[in-house]
């Protein structure tokens, strides 16, 4: 059998290219596909580069996206906090053109003399291969969610696209676990449930989603673990000069740091509420360092556009502090090498919960930025360490500083916790694969 992993990779964040690589190891685990194929990313040749290379030299077979978007590949990097209204307006123009062709492919996808000739021999190709699979599923992630935005609508329409072509076609679709909401916006509650209410399996990778989605579509939602937790501890030949390279030896006390650009959606004072998380980490990246510790900042996202790249936040944070126990270890590292590297941290604090996931697996203690949707506070009250949770728009020094402490003082209590959910993590994946063979075995 043949399956496609929607939506594209993006190799430039570590967290999302960790879910398609393990998506893609999982169904190769089932036994049941000779052949398995992810979309590619990226609107530019440039941009294509930096989404698709590391996976193309790992060998995933790639196929080519169909929905380009909105930005065209045209990112402008000083807009990490606010899109000027000029970008906003181009982006709404190509998202109504967008909308409008991808409404027609949907209605003809089944004709596929229509296919090629209304649309390219790219997206023709693409729409062949999503004929011929038998299964497409969509990696686990947190992409499912919508802040009442003016362009909830076609965001909703955007993220959902491959699973509407994939049932148009008529194909089983596997939504592997995934945070859900909020689904606030014109249209958005509607969407979701005329296309998940269809789905032949779909997960959540926490509570809090299970019951926010399972009250929308009125039916029960299994849990099981963000793939991110099955991304395997390797250590690669790379990591000791890594480490060397920035000074960073095992006599070191050293504390891993995300932090993220945030547009704080949905809110009237961007502007201020971003200034106080910088500020607020600032102030606790000082203390910690005033306690002995090195800091060393990570880059776990690097593109494609300003929003997501991490180096622009980090860039704000160093603007604010001099101090020579403050490390940028500014590289692009694979996950798998990403995760060899945090595994040499005494302690994490993370914005980019990725980057949090790789180091819980790691067995290193860890307290999250909650920022978007429902991921950080349901995963990490999953794990019993929902006190090790701040949510970014209410970000103060003094909450990270307790926090920061607590996280030390109970360490080992942590640690202990953290073993303990390795046989946990081991038993969800293995439900997963049992319950993909069921589906064809019934």
């Amino acid at each position: 059998m043949k399956a496609i992993i929607v939506p594209g990779v993006t190799d430039l964040n570590k967290g999302d290219q960790a879910l398609v690589w393990e998506s893609y190891r999982l169904i190769e685990d089932t036994k049941m596909f000779n052949q398995i194929f992810i979309l590619d990313s990226g609107d530019t040749y440039k941009e294509k580069t930096l989404l698709c290379n590391q996976s193309k030299k790992k060998g995933f077979p790639m196929l080519n996206h169909i929905l380009p978007h909105p930005r065209r590949g045209r990112h402008q990097n000083e807009e990490h906090v606010v899109e000027s209204r000029i970008k906003l307006l181009s982006q709404i123009g190509y998202a109504i053109y967008d909308f409008l062709s991808s409404f027609l492919l949907l209605s003809v996808c089944n004709h596929y003399s229509l296919v090629k000739f209304f649309f390219s021999r790219k997206t023709s190709s693409t729409v062949k291969q999503f004929k011929e699979v038998d299964a497409v599923f969509v990696k686990g992630g947190g992409f499912i969610h919508t802040y009442g935005e003016k362009t909830a609508p076609y965001l909703m329409w955007y993220f959902l696209f491959y699973v509407r072509l994939a049932q148009r076609l008529g194909k089983k679709v596997i939504f592997l676990p995934n945070s859900y909401g909020p689904f606030d916006g014109f249209t958005v509650k509607k969407q979701l449930r005329s296309v998940l209410k269809k789905i032949d399996i779909i997960y959540a990778r926490e509570h809090v989603s299970a019951e926010k989605l399972g009250n929308l579509l009125d039916r029960d939602i299994d849990v099981e673990m963000d793939l991110g937790f099955f991304l395997q501890n390797k250590v690669t030949k790379d990591i000791n000069e890594i480490l060397h390279k920035y000074q960073l030896s095992s006599d070191d006390n050293i504390v891993g740091v995300t932090v993220r650009p945030w547009r704080f959606p949905g809110t009237e004072n961007p502007f201020d509420l971003y200034k106080n998380y910088i500020d607020s980490m600032v102030d606790l990246i000082k203390y910690i360092t005033g306690k002995g510790y090195k800091v060393v900042l990570c880059n776990q996202s690097l593109g494609p556009n300003a929003h997501e790249d991490d180096r622009n936040a980090i860039k704000d944070v160093l603007s604010k502090t001099k101090n020579l126990n403050v490390v940028w270890l500014n590289e692009n590292l694979d996950c798998v090498t990403l995760k060899a590297v945090y595994s040499n941290f005494d302690f994490f604090i993370g914005t980019r919960f990725h980057s949090i996931i790789f180091s819980l697996t790691s067995l290193v203690p860890s307290m999250a930025i909650a920022y978007g949707g429902n991921k950080a506070n349901g995963i990490m009250k999953d794990f019993g360490l929902d006190d090790y949770v701040l949510s970014i728009d209410q970000l103060n020094f003094q909450a990270l500083k307790i926090t920061f402490d607590n996280l030390v003082a109970q360490s080992d209590e942590i640690k202990h916790k953290l073993e303990l959910a390795q046989v946990h993590i081991y038993n969800s994946r293995k439900r997963i694969i049992d319950h993909i063979q069921k589906l064809w075995k019934n």
